[in-house]
């Protein structure tokens, strides 16, 4: 079973389905992805827009403590092994369904909110905390966070704890519109952070990317990103690949930018404890944590679970 918690303000009445699920994520052995050094471009998909429809104010009780479950994040004597079959010494057998938790929608008086729902899949994540208000929703699988949606200033995220989840969602919700803030159904996507050995890359959804690092007409210059492109994607890639090589501040400071002042979307992944090592959960929580979301050192490992989730109110696209 599932079940739904609504906390906040949220603005629109009880909307959802029961929903299909998560797209599986390789382990340390996975298959190489390419990611070329320079940008290549690919034109994207046609859909059709969702229809939407408009409610004035509700107000729902709160049923949770306003988080949704949190993991502590100092975890000092390495990863945590949770598996849904059996539990060897130290990890503990994690159990409880799938649940969509909704935190505090703005205050807007008036919210235009799409009737939809969403269906996730996964067979190995790690997990995520939930450090502030600015997540409005939650997706919880074996009562572990994966999956997370907010809003930071004016610009929007989705964090994933699950590399294989980005644009994979089962959903007739306008998920790329509403990351984009525009009612295009086709934004243009820019990703980076892997390198040539990460992988694979688990969309079918066409972008231009650039490898490990942004390129470098980018770098200290949100407001050109968010010029070019309506949602970027960053994967954080494999200690045991990269050879040290990250990121750079300025880099990652230019992606918080391109949210939280040029009103860009993004979407950001970390993966299972084994595949990243501990430098890359600090590289990738250097633009994660100013989010409101910190990814923790945790290897869930399943097999195959599916989680259904409904939303009381998903918003809908600017514009």
């Amino acid at each position: 079973m599932h079940s739904l918690i609504t906390r906040g303000i949220p603005f629109c009445r009880l909307a959802g389905a029961v929903l299909g699920l998560l797209a599986a994520c390789g382990d340390d052995g996975r298959d190489s992805a390419s990611a070329t050094a320079g940008i290549t471009s690919v034109p994207g998909p046609t859909t059709a827009p969702p229809a939407t429809t408009t409610t004035g104010d509700a107000t729902t009780g709160t049923s949770d403590d306003g988080t949704g479950t949190s993991t502590s994040a100092g975890l000092t004597t390495g990863p945590t092994t949770t598996d849904a079959s059996s539990t060897s010494t130290g990890p503990a057998t994690t159990t409880g369904a799938a649940k969509f938790d909704l935190g505090a929608m703005p205050d807007v008086g008036m919210t235009e909110c799409v009737d939809c729902a969403l269906t996730i899949d996964s067979q190995q994540s790690g997990t995520l905390a939930i450090l502030n208000q600015n997540t409005f929703a939650t997706a919880e699988l074996q009562g572990e966070i994966v999956y997370a949606l907010g809003n930071a200033g004016p610009g929007r995220f989705i964090a994933t704890a699950d590399s294989s989840l980005p644009f994979n969602e089962q959903s007739d919700c306008p998920i790329r519109e509403w990351l984009a803030g525009s009612p295009d159904p086709n934004p243009k996507l820019f990703w980076w952070g892997w390198g040539d050995s990460d992988g694979p890359a688990n969309w079918n959804y066409p972008g231009d990317s650039s490898g490990i690092h942004l390129p470098p007409q980018y770098v200290g210059n949100p407001a050109q990103l968010a010029a070019d492109y309506d949602i970027v994607m960053y994967l954080e890639g494999s200690g045991q690949f990269d050879g040290g090589d990250q990121p750079t501040d300025e880099e990652m400071q230019t992606l918080l930018e391109y949210v939280t002042v040029h009103g860009g979307g993004a979407y950001i992944s970390s993966e299972f404890a084994g595949y990243l090592k501990p430098a890359d959960y600090a590289s990738v929580n250097r633009v994660l944590m100013p989010l409101g979301v910190e990814a923790l050192e945790v290897n869930l490992n399943w097999g195959d679970v599916n989680g259904q989730i409904e939303f009381t109110c998903f918003p809908a696209p600017v514009g």
